[in-house]
């Protein structure tokens, strides 16, 4: 699958970096794994007293390293706010830098992001850790490939390293209890089986759907908005309006679209918003994970995905996308968009200049058959990104997760500060912009989990196969992707949890 990561350089929240490819570029420092250097006078570790100094205080300058795939701020390589080329609020940007410096003298240590592609992420999992010596201390994992790694066991489990052990503090346990932590959430798919972390924070990476409300008024269709807060908002009147919309020119040409995004996302969405599973996490009575691939409601799922590209052909998927993946994200700036996929992020990057203030409107996905308005989910926890100190580890785990919670808590408990969403208003053009995609961040109240991109491919498993409409490609039929990959989902689900 194309990646869809890119660093949008903000640190308020690290839930919204989604994105979109980066290329690779070192932050200072080697690439080893973290080893030790003698401690120096060189700013970072003046200041020797007891005072201040961590239970994991290291004797000789140690170096912890995250292997990544975008740029990050403020970590050991950075000695001035103005590194930051994106730098906007000045305030927050010092409070960071301190926090770094403060991180350095109480563990005696270096941080550092190294910036070695999003290939090369993987790459280094796969091979390093696999062979015994991790390149890195920790990693940057996003969920589609973070998942398989700790399945495969590439991973410190953090029960191990953080329970009763006497040089770590309580206050960076409470991820792992069930009231768990303001400043970092874990990612526990058994019971005492943690393996993946991040920064706890506003979600503000919720996926919407986008709609031109222009277009929409021109073909005499329903504001969809209105329509979701009336209840009325479902997949039927949905595919009505972007039939309305779609339109082609004297030669035959597609001229404006009902629909437009990735894939992905879309099939996400579609799952969620008709209470549908493929490789959910939920155990039935005889206290199994079984494949949900060929419940009702997946199958309107599929049904749905097939109408929408290969019956009213309101958009369209072929192998040129995979090459244009950023075509489709951002194909709604054009203005002859009827519905795309919403973000901030995609907002800010395609729109930078609001010059569609008046049109770009979003709304909560239409409900399915399957579901109703007050249950159903919008945010699908496994997807995002996580981090993983892998196995092996050559720098004390304790001390690498400690340093991350330290790093992550650069607002020193005041959530206020970590929850500043003046940027993210700014992005999203209006307040019915920001309530929409606010309330599809909210995990406590739409929360699911389904693994069904994580599933080992098989030629027969591709999703994409439902919904391709170009030049000598064969429709896949729902039954027939069905039947061919329910085994496979479910020894996927058995290797995880059964």
């Amino acid at each position: 699958m194309v990646n869809l990561k890119k660093a949008t350089a903000i640190m308020l929240s690290a839930t919204m970096v989604l994105a979109l490819a980066a290329c690779g570029k070192n932050d200072g420092g080697n690439t080893n794994n973290g080893g030790t250097t003698p401690a120096s006078n060189n700013g970072s570790n003046s200041g020797n007293s007891d005072s201040g100094k961590s239970a994991l205080y290291q004797e000789n300058t140690t170096k912890i390293e995250c292997g990544t795939w975008y740029e990050h701020y403020y970590t050991s390589a950075h000695s001035s706010i103005e590194d930051n080329p994106m730098l906007d609020d000045v305030e927050n940007a010092q409070k960071q830098l301190d926090n770094m410096r403060a991180i350095e003298k109480k563990y005696n240590i270096q941080f550092y992001y190294q910036n070695i592609t999003w290939d090369g992420v993987i790459e280094s999992i796969n091979t390093s850790i696999m062979a015994g010596s991790p390149e890195y201390a920790i990693y940057e994992c996003d969920l589609q490939f973070g998942l398989n790694a700790v399945v495969s066991n590439y991973g410190t489990k953090l029960e191990d390293v953080l329970l009763n052990n006497d040089k770590v503090e309580e206050k960076y346990t409470k991820c792992l209890t069930p009231e768990g932590s303001p400043i970092v959430k874990v990612l526990a798919l058994q019971p005492n089986n943690t393996y993946l972390f991040n920064a706890n924070a506003l979600n503000l990476g919720g996926y919407t759907l986008g709609y031109n409300h222009k277009l929409l008024n021109e073909a005499g269709q329903d504001d969809p908005y209105e329509l979701y807060l009336a209840d009325k908002w479902t997949w039927d009147k949905w595919n009505e309006e972007m039939r309305a919309v779609l339109s082609t020119d004297a030669s035959g040409q597609t001229t404006t679209w009902g629909f437009r995004g990735p894939w992905t996302t879309l099939f996400d969405a579609l799952l969620m918003s008709n209470g549908a599973h493929i490789a959910g996490t939920a155990k039935d009575e005889s206290g199994k994970v079984t494949e949900q691939l060929t419940s009702k409601a997946t199958t309107e799922v599929l049904e749905q995905l097939v109408k929408m590209y290969q019956e009213y052909k309101v958009s369209f998927w072929d192998s040129s996308c995979d090459d244009n993946w950023n075509d489709n994200v951002y194909a709604w700036a054009s203005g002859n968009i009827g519905f795309w996929v919403g973000a901030a992020w995609i907002a800010q990057e395609a729109d930078p200049d609001q010059n569609l203030y008046n049109d770009a409107l979003n709304v909560n996905w239409p409900i399915g058959p399957s579901a109703t308005k007050d249950t159903v989910a919008q945010t699908n926890n496994t997807k995002g990104t996580y981090y993983m100190i892998p196995a092996n580890a050559k720098v004390d785990p304790a001390l690498v997760f400690c340093v991350m919670y330290d790093f992550f808590n650069w607002y020193d408990d005041d959530l206020t500060l970590r929850d500043d969403d003046k940027w993210f208003r700014e992005w999203l053009y209006c307040d019915q912009n920001y309530d929409v995609t606010l309330s599809m961040g909210d995990e406590n109240k739409d929360y699911t989990m389904d693994l069904w991109d994580q599933v080992s491919f098989d030629p027969s498993y591709t999703v994409r196969g439902l919904i391709e409409t170009g030049d000598g490609t064969e429709a896949i039929t729902v039954a027939a992707f069905q039947q061919a990959n329910k085994q496979l989902v479910q020894d996927y689900l058995d290797k995880v949890f059964n």
